[in-house]
């Protein structure tokens, strides 16, 4: 069967795909509902190349405490994610309570100096920052809407960064309105442009799957690729309170056609 294929000139699919083990962890909550109902763990079989890989990659996580794995009845096991799991799983597959928060109005702004012969430290410092969705006015300036004194002190604490940074609370920043600030901290441009393709991506396969009659590997095929896609198109989401979204942000649009597909998918499986 061949779907509608993502396509992102500066992106690729192999390059952001994940390990057997994460790729289960995230189809699980794409799909819990299913899950947990029972019955569903055949299906997963179909993303490994043998019985034998779904097994391996099932014990590892199993032992990581990701999943549970309830033998019943002798058949392949039912998955469900346990709470240290679901902690585990990108914040843009739960990007509703992110969208939802209520904003203080306090911008925090992360300002560091780190010495050029230091270079790694630096880079793993914005790497961290990145991971809290911190924008970037600066190489060496960082904005974020989210009340992050506790990471800072936790950062502080373990690597005494208070010699090379400084956390400011900020009504304004620079002068911009809040927007203004949006558009200058997070590249939105470029999310737009991806996203944009995501919900081409999305609403054409949505067509294809209301033509009905394929296979069980068919379905399968599709919930993987429209993984991949989804990620591609929310991982560099800031995903900020809804009064900060830009004119034109698509990232709701995009969160609502990853559920309508993925519960299509299983609907006919």
């Amino acid at each position: 069967m061949k779907w509608e294929p993502f396509h992102h000139p500066d992106l690729s699919l192999p390059v952001i795909r994940r390990k057997m083990g994460d790729e289960l962890i995230t189809l699980l909550s794409a799909s819990s509902d299913l899950v947990l109902s029972g019955g569903a763990s055949a299906i997963y079989g179909h993303c490994y190349p043998n019985r034998r890989a779904f097994q391996a990659s099932i014990a590892r996580l199993r032992k990581k405490g990701l999943v549970v794995t309830p033998h019943t009845d002798g058949s392949l096991p039912g998955l469900q994610l346990t709470p240290e799991g679901a902690a585990r799983l990108p914040a843009y597959y739960t990007p509703l309570r992110h969208w939802s928060k209520n904003w203080n109005q306090w911008w925090y702004v992360l300002m560091f100096d780190v010495p050029e012969k230091e270079r790694r430290s630096r880079n793993t410092l914005r790497a961290f920052l990145k991971g809290l969705r911190f924008g970037c006015l600066q190489k060496s300036v960082w904005v974020t809407p989210r009340d992050v004194r506790a990471e800072y002190a936790d950062l502080d604490l373990a690597a005494g960064v208070d010699s090379i940074a400084f956390l400011f609370e900020a009504r304004t920043v620079l002068g911009h309105g809040n927007q203004s600030v949006v558009r200058e901290a997070w590249n939105f441009n470029r999310l737009e442009e991806i996203q944009s393709r995501y919900i081409l991506f999305a609403q054409a396969n949505l067509a294809r799957l209301s033509e009905g009659g394929f296979s069980e590997m068919d379905l399968m095929q599709l919930l993987r690729e429209e993984n991949l896609a989804y990620t591609q198109a929310m991982s560099t989401d800031p995903l900020l309170p809804e009064e900060l979204h830009p004119k034109g942000y698509e990232g709701k649009q995009v969160f609502e056609l990853h559920q309508k597909l993925i519960r299509q998918v299983f609907e006919q499986a």
